[in-house]
C-alpha cells in the first residue's frame, strides 16, 4: 500500500512575467496535497500574490497561505529556513543553483523551474511570411516576457533572406501600448532592468 503524506511547508517563489498566473500554479497543488505554503513573489509584482492571500484569507485556515514580500535576500533567507521541507523556484538559472544549494544543507525537496533558451527550426519546406507571422506571435506574447518564447532561429539557408524580411515585417507591425488599450498588440516590459538586453544597437 502506497501512503503519501504532505511535506509539511513548502516555501515557494514566483517571477514577475505571469504573478497571478505562477502564483495559482504554485499554491493550489501544494494546498491541494495537504501542504501549507510561504509563497514570495517577485520584488516588481507584489500586489497580485498579495490579492491572492487576501481572498485565500477568507476561505482558509490561518497559517495557511502566507505571502512574503521582498528582495533576493528574503527569497535566501527564506529558502536557507530549517522550517520549510520543500522549495519551489520558477525563475532564472542563477537563482535556480544558489537555491539548490541552500536547500541541500537541509536536503529540502527541491523543485526548480528555470529559465530557457528556446529554439526554433526553419525548414526549407516553410512559408516564410506564414511562418514568421506565426513566430512573431509567440516571440511578442506578453511582450516577449516568457521562458518558452524563442530567442533563436535556425534558419535554412534557402530561406533565411524571406523568413527575416517576413519576422521584420511582422515585428514591426506589432504596436505596444497600455494594458486596458484595446489597439495594443501587448504592453510594456515589466521594469527598467528589462529593457537593457533589448535597446537596440
Amino acid at each position: 500500500m502506497l501512503r503519501r503524506e504532505p511535506v509539511g511547508v513548502c516555501a515557494q517563489i514566483i517571477p514577475w512575467n505571469y504573478p497571478l498566473m505562477m502564483a495559482a500554479w504554485k499554491v493550489a497543488p501544494a494546498l491541494a496535497a495537504g501542504n501549507t505554503t510561504v509563497l514570495k513573489p517577485a520584488d516588481t509584482t507584489p500586489s497580485s500574490a498579495s490579492l491572492l492571500a487576501r481572498i485565500a484569507a477568507e476561505h482558509l485556515p490561518p497559517g495557511v497561505l502566507n505571502v512574503v514580500c521582498g528582495d533576493r535576500d528574503t527569497g535566501r533567507s527564506l529558502t536557507a529556513h530549517p522550517v520549510p521541507r520543500l522549495v519551489a523556484v520558477t525563475g532564472s538559472v542563477r537563482a535556480g543553483q544558489e537555491i539548490a544549494a541552500s536547500a541541500a544543507a537541509d536536503l529540502k525537496r527541491v523543485h526548480l523551474e528555470l529559465g530557457g533558451n528556446a529554439p526554433v527550426l526553419v525548414h526549407e519546406d516553410v512559408d516564410a511570411e506564414a511562418t514568421a507571422a506565426e513566430l512573431v506571435a509567440v516571440a511578442y506574447y506578453n511582450a516577449g516576457q516568457d521562458c518558452t518564447a524563442p530567442t533563436r532561429f535556425l534558419v535554412h539557408h534557402r530561406r533565411y533572406d524571406a523568413f527575416v524580411a517576413a519576422f521584420a515585417a511582422a515585428a514591426q507591425s506589432l504596436r505596444t501600448g497600455p494594458p486596458d488599450d484595446p489597439a495594443a498588440d501587448y504592453g510594456p516590459l515589466n521594469s527598467a532592468a528589462n529593457w537593457a538586453p533589448y535597446r537596440p544597437c
